[in-house]
């Protein structure tokens, strides 16, 4: 079962390393001014933010009713992310006293964890020792305007450029091509209405990028492309993974040929190589974004997400982006998603009153993980058997850090992953 948010209510040496100039030398584009790394490589700290507001999910309804679970989970994973690196949270200013308070809640939850039972609350390492909460870092909860959660949208992409200074890239976030960006031919894709996807206010979230470059004192690059972090898979090493239906989109980059897409790409994230898979448009908000469908891990290999539900849109999509990712990768390992009726009857029966499980949109997929300083942040779903599957594969192909596996239901509830909630800043 892969568904998805359906709602819208040591780096300075890398830059003279002989892999840089290498790439500033490629003749698929010209010169690439800045490369961006690969998540595995070292943090500053992880972004986030508190998000689920009522002015985007509402108050009542299935949406409305996950908001406490998916603030909660943000917290959690706050809270998980500080034993190995800091973690800068973005609240609205008239939220962070609840914040806090919800923060304080999670903290005191995961002090009762036993580290070798999966718990809604708590966190799984099948018994492996883990430092304390904010051993690695501080939680920082920092005052800033926001809409939305989804950091790994909303927020920069952190670079480097040839002298292996640090920089931010602006992808003109548009709410996944709902907001018109003025380009000539653009074009809001109906076929999301007819989906059920509806717009939500994003005037807020759009400002994120910027605030972080400038919080972060990072230069701010511009780019013409309009695209989401979620949209793209790198391996800091020039290889990248997409999907063409959420970048060549005229929702996003009207009267652009994967040519120039790819260029511009090379220009601002050090991109030489990109598997493209078809993708899905219009089925979920994102148009299918990359980070639902596959990872490069630490020993270089490709984790593909593979749906086993036959009625799901994402059966063959994932089938054959399997096909596709082993025409271009050498080693492509499988994550299959847990069962629908399991997941549903898990997350109904340890979640509070009144929170009504979105048969349509809820995201269980274990491709959206999020790698950190020596640890990597998995969703758990209530399917024993495949939770357990995917903590072993995940934690085999990247056999350096420590997998902690939490229940996100609230996020899940809402469409999006751990990995849409977060994002990466590299050291200066």
């Amino acid at each position: 079962m892969m568904k998805r948010r359906d709602f819208l209510l040591g780096a300075g040496a890398l830059a003279l390393s002989p892999y840089f100039l290498r790439h500033a030398q490629a003749t698929n584009s010209g010169a690439s001014q800045y490369l961006m790394p690969s998540e595995s490589a070292p943090h500053q700290a992880t972004w986030m933010a508190y998000g689920a507001t009522a002015g985007a999910w509402g108050t009542t309804g299935m949406y409305g009713m996950a908001r406490r679970a998916a603030r909660a989970d943000l917290m959690r994973i706050a809270a998980n992310l500080s034993r190995f690196e800091p973690v800068n949270m973005l609240v609205n200013p008239n939220e962070m006293e609840e914040a806090r308070a919800v923060l304080a809640q999670v903290k005191g939850e995961l002090a009762q964890s036993d580290l070798r039972e999966y718990s809604a609350t708590g966190v799984f390492t099948n018994g492996r020792a883990i430092p304390n909460i904010e051993a690695g870092g501080k939680i920082s909860l920092i005052a800033a305007p926001l809409n939305d959660l989804w950091v790994r949208d909303t927020a920069p992409l952190f670079v480097r450029d040839e002298n292996g200074k640090r920089a931010a890239v602006d992808f003109n976030f548009n709410g996944w091509g709902q907001a018109d960006t003025g380009a000539q031919g653009w074009r809001k894709d109906p076929a999301k209405r007819e989906h059920g996807i509806v717009d939500q206010p994003i005037g807020k979230d759009q400002k994120i990028a910027a605030f972080v470059a400038k919080y972060t004192h990072s230069p701010l690059v511009k780019t013409w492309l309009v695209m989401e972090g979620g949209g793209i898979e790198v391996d800091g090493k020039g290889n990248a993974i997409c999907t063409e239906s959420c970048i060549l989109n005229d929702n996003r980059n009207p009267n652009r040929s994967k040519a120039e897409v790819e260029q511009e790409l090379h220009r601002v994230l050090g991109v030489n190589n990109i598997t493209w898979l078809k993708g899905l448009k219009a089925r979920d908000i994102t148009d299918a974004h990359i980070d639902f469908y596959a990872r490069f891990t630490d020993d270089d290999s490709v984790l593909c997400a593979i749906d086993d539900e036959p009625e799901s849109p994402d059966y063959s999509v994932t089938r054959d982006n399997l096909r596709v990712l082993k025409q271009h990768h050498r080693n492509v390992i499988e994550l299959h998603t847990p069962n629908y009726e399991t997941v549903q009857a898990a997350v109904e029966a340890r979640q509070y009153k009144g929170f009504r499980f979105n048969e349509d949109g809820f995201a269980a997929g274990y491709i959206g993980f999020y790698v950190a300083n020596g640890c990597i942040i998995l969703p758990q779903f209530g399917d024993p058997d495949a939770d357990r599957e995917a903590f072993d594969i995940v934690s085999q192909s990247h056999p350096d850090r420590t997998v902690l596996q939490i229940a996100t239901d609230g996020i899940a509830n809402g469409g999006g992953s751990i990995h849409c909630a977060t994002q990466q800043e590299i050291p200066e």
